[in-house]
């Protein structure tokens, strides 16, 4: 299922059609997954909220919508058929960022995402295609979007006082 959008040329001679995918659409409802998932997390951060006030139940209630929307949306696009080389890093990313959010140890999870970011340009398509460009601004917006999800206290960020993922360990 290829769709054709077609982009406004830059000099008349010049038409460029860009292609998208099933992946590539399932992709950008990642995404857009995703910034909610983060947007529904910050109220519930350590520093921020206060669990007795009367809205914390609806602000944990919205971020737990959000972090199952976004799970939606990871095993959508990783059961989505492949038409072309660039879906094959889509899904990869897809697959590792539900990875990441399966993980219960906080320090694993941490090892696993400090990992993924370091070799990030690993999954990074390549070419000068504008196709090829845009899916490498789509990524860097996954990368970006995951290293502030990660970096959150309920994904293995620092805590209030800066123990981390080796908090419940130093609690116990």
């Amino acid at each position: 299922m290829t769709k054709s959008d077609r982009i406004t040329p830059r000099r008349p001679n010049e038409g460029i059609t860009v292609a998208q995918t099933a992946v590539s659409y399932g992709f950008a409802e990642l995404l857009r997954s995703l910034d909610a998932c983060i947007a529904a997390e910050r109220p519930l951060q350590r520093g921020v909220a206060d669990i007795f006030a009367p809205n914390f139940d609806t602000a944990l209630a919205e971020a737990e919508q959000a972090r199952d929307a976004l799970l939606a949306s990871l095993s959508t696009v990783i059961d989505l058929h492949e038409e072309r080389p660039s879906d094959r890093a889509l899904r990869l990313m897809a697959m590792a960022l539900k990875t990441l959010l399966s993980i219960e140890c906080d320090e694993d999870r941490v090892y696993l995402a400090d990992a993924l970011m370091q070799n990030a340009q690993l999954l990074e398509v390549q070419g000068a295609h504008p196709t090829m460009r845009a899916v490498r601004r789509v990524q860097q917006h996954f990368f970006r979007s995951c290293v502030v999800l990660m970096s959150m206290q309920d994904f293995g960020g620092p805590g209030p006082d800066g123990d981390g993922a080796c908090g419940p360990a130093l609690a116990a």
